[in-house]
């Protein structure tokens, strides 16, 4: 009885978590990235990789990505970062551009270099980009 619980909970906490992975252009510049580093890119406290100004990619602020993202990369709560874009604006630094959907995310990391997003990993598959960065979420 013992064995069937613990492979019913493996079945659903693999069911009910996904795997966010930080993506770039096929021929993204940096291929060992850390995670300070994007959290830096994100937070626009890094917006150039050789001397190429970024383009970086956000999802919308209810999409479950983003809250995965915010919480294991950016490490920070919705509040917290909207206060940390408020005082930033001031400084001249502006949020990622806002993605409404995964096809507008592959459209622009095909066409504007260099780029970086973040995606489930199932989404990208069969696109050409570079993954950057891995991490595990629970929905």
């Amino acid at each position: 009885m013992l064995k069937i619980f613990c492979i019913l909970t493996l079945f659903v906490g693999e069911l009910c978590s996904l795997e966010l992975v930080v993506i770039g252009d096929k021929n993204f510049p940096e291929h060992n990235i850390t995670h300070s580093e994007i959290k830096a890119i994100f937070l626009a406290k890094k917006r150039f990789i050789n001397e190429e100004k970024l383009l970086v990619m956000n999802h919308k602020a209810n999409h479950p990505l983003r809250h995965c993202f915010e919480k294991h990369i950016l490490e920070k709560q919705e509040r917290s970062l909207e206060r940390y874009w408020r005082k930033a604006y001031y400084k001249g630094k502006h949020p990622p551009k806002i993605v409404s959907s995964m096809e507008m995310l592959f459209l622009y990391l095909q066409s504007v270099h260099p780029t970086i997003g973040y995606s489930d990993f199932n989404a990208t598959i069969n696109q050409e980009v570079t993954i950057l960065y891995r991490v595990e979420c629970a929905l």
